[in-house]
């Protein structure tokens, strides 16, 4: 959701803890989840509306209004409270509850239409991108007692160089490395494609203002399509 708020340039971010408002000079949105309710299948979003005390609570009410509608736009059910004024941090504020229901971990995670990545069956939450390259007539050359190659070789054989990137939100952990050899799922409307025999190589980490990109180089030794 943070995202989406930013295609339509909010300044969105998760939420202090707490609730200690930032240093402000325009109004912000501020996210976090405030229920979860699985058997109904249901999450809740706690969206904030931090308006400098400066512009005037018209000008937070607004914004919130406009942070609605785009809430709205996205499948929820809203409730915008009323304006409110903060003395202390000298700022308003508007909540905004908004509900998004048929939610499943599947739903919350999809890199788009019909698109999952899985790591030995567990669905990779913060993935953005995932790509392979065949390479043929090569394979594989292992040092005595080393799980990750040391070479490549001629041969007659065929590897994938795979490369998984995620975005991982600021504040929240990452995936747990998967221990050893491992199989990769990636899913889409059209097809599955099964890669078997995977070790990743190289991880590269980098710190955005959007969160942690993650991205994770590897090989598979076979490749399969359901």
């Amino acid at each position: 959701m943070i995202r989406r708020l930013r295609e339509e340039s909010f300044v969105a971010d998760v939420a202090y803890p707490g609730q200690i408002f930032p240093q402000i000079s325009q109004p912000v949105a501020a996210v976090h989840i405030e229920k979860v309710d699985r058997a109904g299948m249901t999450v809740t979003l706690e969206v904030n509306i931090i308006s400098p005390a400066e512009l005037g609570g018209t000008a937070c009410e607004m914004e919130a209004l406009r942070a609605t509608e785009t809430l709205r736009w996205t499948g929820a059910v809203c409730i915008q409270n009323a304006c409110k004024y903060d003395g202390i941090a000298q700022v308003y504020v508007v909540q905004i509850l908004a509900t998004f229901t048929g939610i499943t971990e599947e739903d919350a995670y999809v890199l788009g239409p019909g698109f999952y990545v899985y790591i030995n069956d567990l669905l990779q939450l913060d993935a953005v991108a995932v790509s392979e390259e065949e390479t043929i007539g090569v394979q594989p050359e292992f040092a005595m007692g080393e799980a990750v190659p040391k070479a490549v070789s001629q041969g007659g054989g065929k590897l994938w160089a795979i490369r998984l990137e995620e975005l991982i939100p600021n504040g929240y952990p990452e995936m747990e490395e998967p221990a050893g050899e491992f199989t990769m799922k990636v899913a889409t409307d059209l097809k599955t494609e099964i890669y078997t025999g995977c070790r990743w190589t190289s991880v590269q980490r980098e710190y955005t203002k959007d969160g942690l990109r993650r991205i994770r180089k590897g090989f598979a030794l076979n490749r399969e399509e359901e």
